[in-house]
Parts: structure tokens; C-alpha cells; sequence
């Protein structure tokens, strides 16, 4: 072995990586979006994440999708019942080549069996969660706080089945719209409380706070609520975890997203989704069934860097019957590894609930 052949290869390296950039650097990458705030402002981090990353160019495309709701609205039924297409259009786009990229909030992506996408989109990167707890807004400490016969302003099945399994008087109402739309409905009292995303209002820079008389700290607004804990509302597949989809034979963009992919969150989103995929299709209905699951890192020497725990549920939509089970993981666990620990636990949930539980 000889230093000269040695010095060649570290050369050619070099150069390698320099017209790799060069060539980055002269791109723009077109990256789809919703046209909401709180859309917008995921499609942002996407792109700042992309540029300090990599350096390249970015530009931000507004397309609407079928699902969109100008202000708010309520409906006769839950989501999962009435699914509304949040990502398709967007889908289309980077399909067609409008787009390079779509951001979606992963938990809006349908599960695999029904993503149309699925085969020529690929998931190409997560960006780091957000608190995937659910919010319960309206200056109540706690659920059990609420009156009797409350109005809950919620269009999730998820949610409502978890709050009416807890409370069995509680009247929840399909409240669907923006994040801004929705909180406007609680304070023109058409809900006596609301229950919200927290990654959402984080984002937007909405506060949480049980101080009902300060409207603003530091810029941000404050809205009187509460944190809900996932042993009391199990947080949805993936809440919390920003998606960024590209074609599947793109290998040059995928090579891009692959540098602010971030690894938690991919091996949290593969067992969660692996949860979904396992349990869809068990319903009578058109959509998904009220179903739940949170992978999170167990506690280990006060940092959050032990071993994985997933929790899951499956549950009847009038609450009267859920099925819950957990299950832990080393801290070495792969992404591959956490697919499989879902797709298993989605099966014991099916199991435990039996051939009936919808009927």
C-alpha cells in the first residue's frame, strides 16, 4: 500500500462531493403544500431544513385539496366514516412532476392498502415529532371536569371514542376547519370545549394555559386548556410527525431528503403506521376504525434515551368497548424491526377484540 493511490482516492472523493453540490446547488426543489397556515408553516420547516442541510434552493407551491374547509364546519358523522382526501391532490402533483416533494402531516396519509399513491410515492423523510399529545381546550382541567352533557367539538372517531369510553354523557360534535376556524367556535360558545392537536397549535404559536385572563405572553396567543396524557387520550398514528413524500424512482431527491431524515421519528412512524395497516379493513365502514398508537422512548437515567415502548388501542366509536395493549423494544431497534413490532401488536388487537367487535 502506497500513500499516492491513497491521496488519488480522497481526491476524486473530494471532487465527487464538490459537483455533487455544485449540481444541488443549482437546483430548486418544488415542494407542494395546502394552502393553510398551519400547513404552510410545515411546509417551511421542510424547506429551512432543506436548505441549511444542503444548501439548495427551494420554492413552496400552494395546491388545495378535496379535504380543505374554508372557516368551520360540522358534519353528521365522524371522519373515518366521511374520510376527507387531504393528500391526494398534492400526490397528483409529485406524481405528474408539478412538484418535487408534498408535505403532509403523516397521520393524514391513508393507510397503505389505500394510500393511491403508494408504489409510485415513496415517504422520503420525517422531520423531528412535535408533542403528539391531544389538547382539550375550553378552561378545564381534565375531562371529568367537563358538565354534564358537554358539546366537544372533535371530528375525530379516535378521540371521540376514547372520550366517550371515559365519559358516556358527553355529546361530541364533528367540528371540522382550520385550527384558528375551530377555536373561533369555542369562543362563539357553539362547543363548550374542543379538542385539538398540540403539535398544531405549537406551531401556529397558539399557548396552552389555565390563566383564562391573559390573551398573549411573548407574542403568542393563549387559549385556556389543558394537556391530556396518553394514558387518557392515546395520541392518533404518527401525530405530530411532518412527512415529506417524493417519487419513487427519484433517486437524486430522495438522496436530498435522506440528509434531514430524522431517525426517531422514521422508526416511531413505522411502527405506528404498521399498527394501522394491521388493523384497517376491520371495520363495516368506508374509512379507517378508531384506532391509536404512540411509539415513545422509555426513560432511562432521567434522559429519553432508553428502550421503545408502543402503545395501542382499537375501539368501538361509541366508546362502550375498547382493547389496549403495549409492548417494549431495545434502544437498538431498527426501522424494519419497529415495522414488524407494529404489524404484530395491530394483530393482537385484532385478536383481543375478535371477529365481532364492530357489530
Amino acid at each position: 500500500m502506497t500513500v499516492k493511490p491513497l491521496l488519488g482516492e480522497f481526491f476524486c472523493i473530494l471532487l465527487l462531493l464538490h459537483v455533487w453540490n455544485a449540481h444541488a446547488l443549482s437546483q430548486t426543489i418544488r415542494i407542494g403544500s395546502r394552502p393553510s397556515s398551519l400547513a404552510l408553516v410545515q411546509a417551511e420547516s421542510v424547506a429551512a431544513a432543506l436548505r441549511l442541510a444542503t444548501g439548495i434552493s427551494t420554492e413552496i407551491i400552494h395546491i388545495a385539496s378535496s379535504g380543505e374547509v374554508r372557516g368551520h364546519a360540522s358534519q353528521d358523522v365522524p371522519l373515518p366514516l366521511s374520510p376527507p382526501d387531504f393528500v391526494g391532490t398534492i400526490d397528483d402533483a409529485v406524481r405528474s412532476g408539478a412538484v418535487d416533494v408534498g408535505v403532509h402531516s403523516l397521520k393524514d396519509i391513508p393507510p397503505q392498502s389505500r394510500w393511491a399513491a403508494f408504489g409510485h410515492l415513496t415517504i422520503g423523510c420525517h422531520l423531528p415529532r412535535a408533542d403528539p399529545s391531544d389538547v382539550l381546550l375550553g378552561g378545564f382541567q381534565s375531562i371529568y371536569d367537563l358538565p354534564e352533557k358537554a358539546r366537544v367539538g372533535s371530528a375525530s372517531m379516535r378521540r371521540q371514542a376514547q372520550l366517550l369510553h371515559l365519559r358516556s354523557d358527553i355529546e361530541c360534535i364533528n367540528l371540522r376547519g382550520n385550527v384558528h376556524a375551530r377555536i373561533d367556535a369555542l369562543k362563539a360558545g357553539e362547543v363548550d370545549a374542543l379538542i385539538l392537536a398540540r403539535a398544531g397549535l405549537d406551531r401556529l404559536g397558539v399557548d396552552i394555559g389555565l390563566d383564562t385572563k391573559k390573551k398573549k405572553c411573548d407574542g403568542k396567543e393563549i387559549i385556556a386548556g389543558t394537556i391530556l396524557s396518553s394514558q387518557i387520550m392515546l395520541p392518533g398514528c404518527c401525530q405530530g410527525i411532518v412527512a415529506v413524500v417524493c417519487r419513487s424512482n427519484d433517486k437524486e431527491t430522495r438522496s436530498l431528503l435522506q440528509v434531514i431524515d430524522d431517525r426517531d421519528a422514521r422508526i416511531a412512524a413505522e411502527a405506528e403506521r404498521a399498527v394501522l395497516n394491521a388493523v384497517d379493513g376491520s371495520s363495516p365502514w368506508e374509512g379507517r376504525p378508531p384506532t391509536a398508537a404512540f411509539m415513545s422512548r422509555m426513560l432511562e437515567g432521567g434522559e429519553s434515551e432508553g428502550g421503545w415502548k408502543l402503545d395501542a388501542l382499537l375501539a368501538r366509536p361509541d366508546g362502550s368497548k375498547i382493547v389496549r395493549k403495549s409492548v417494549m423494544y431495545s434502544s437498538k431497534c431498527e426501522p424494519g424491526e419497529a415495522q414488524e413490532m407494529g404489524r404484530e401488536l395491530g394483530d393482537q388487537l385484532l385478536k383481543m377484540a375478535g371477529s365481532r367487535f364492530f357489530t
